[in-house]
């Protein structure tokens, strides 16, 4: 738990973003790993980290980590500044919140004319993501901490910009429209004597009538997005999911840290709508976000200076 104190009257002011990058970046990867985890003197360094996930796009777990998950920096001379600290366990307590998902929300709602397609898109994307918890609660299967730290040590965010896709419609191997219906065939044939009745079930055919060179008269013909816009759809995510994570960090290390005072972020809220140009709202102390986030157990500072 994080709890408020006296700081000088002279603080640095540092942008939400910055302050992660100085913390994941120079001071936590100072502390050592625990018993049993210590490597030779001289291996690695506070950039180690950052060259693995370059190589892997993941944050590793090779045993070579400290808790905060990042690689040692046997060559510091200090131990990772108390703010730094403060904001490791900021971070990690962000684990605490699920996802909560609008039943109506839909990242790609600048692209209007996608229709039933862009829908299911969605729908696709949220379920390959995310999982339901044993409360109840849906949340990203990266851990929340995992995206925020990751785009501290890449000094990056998100990336929400995706190319617009087309409605196509499928087609067979000769380039023309295929034609589909739906037909109900024996699921299970039962059994008669024994008094059980056989089941049916729908299943998708060839809704082109061969014999007749035309289709059925209940024949209908499939549609796809090209590209499929799961991969923006997902990023979209992240950076909402991202944004008010950085709105969290900003409220509830309020008044906790020693050195620094922090400059809230001025990224827009959703950028690819109104052309870019959505104001960012700038949360007040004690106010809750909005968007994704839902605040589990109360919050994790134990108290706030009057």
């Amino acid at each position: 738990m994080i709890t408020a104190i006296k700081s000088p009257a002279t603080k640095k002011k540092i942008a939400i973003e910055e302050l992660l990058r100085w913390a994941y970046r120079d001071e936590l990867p100072k502390e050592r790993a625990g018993a049993g985890r210590f490597l030779p003197a001289g291996f690695g360094g506070a950039w180690g980290g950052v060259e693995r996930y370059g190589e892997t796009l993941a944050v590793v777990d090779d045993g070579r980590e400290n808790r905060w998950g990042l690689a040692v920096d046997f060559t510091a001379a200090s131990d990772p500044h108390p703010d730094a600290i403060r904001v490791g366990e900021a971070v990690k307590a962000l684990d605490g919140f699920p996802l909560n998902l609008p039943d109506d929300w839909n990242p790609i709602a600048d692209w209007p004319d996608l229709g039933a397609e862009g829908e299911a898109a969605v729908r696709r994307a949220v379920e390959r993501e995310t999982y339901i918890d044993g409360n109840g609660d849906r949340r990203f299967k990266t851990a929340i901490s995992r995206l925020v730290m990751r785009h501290a040590l890449m000094n990056d965010a998100p990336v929400w910009e995706g190319e617009k896709p087309e409605i196509k419609i499928v087609t067979g191997a000769n380039g023309k429209p295929r034609w589909f219906r739906r037909v109900r065939a024996v699921a299970d044939p039962g059994d008669p004597e024994l008094g059980i009745m056989p089941t049916y079930t729908e299943v998708e055919v060839d809704g082109y009538n061969a014999k007749r060179q035309r289709p059925y008269p209940d024949a209908y013909r499939k549609t796809y997005l090209d590209p499929d816009p799961a991969e923006t759809i997902l990023s979209r995510a992240e950076y909402e999911v991202w944004c008010d994570a950085l709105d969290l960090l900003t409220i509830d290390l309020e008044g906790v840290l020693e050195a620094h005072e922090i400059v809230p972020s001025a990224r827009p809220a959703r950028p690819w709508e109104n052309g870019g140009a959505l104001a960012r709202k700038v949360l007040k102390s004690g106010a809750r976000p909005a968007a994704w986030l839902t605040l589990l157990n109360g919050r994790w500072i134990d108290a706030k200076p009057a």
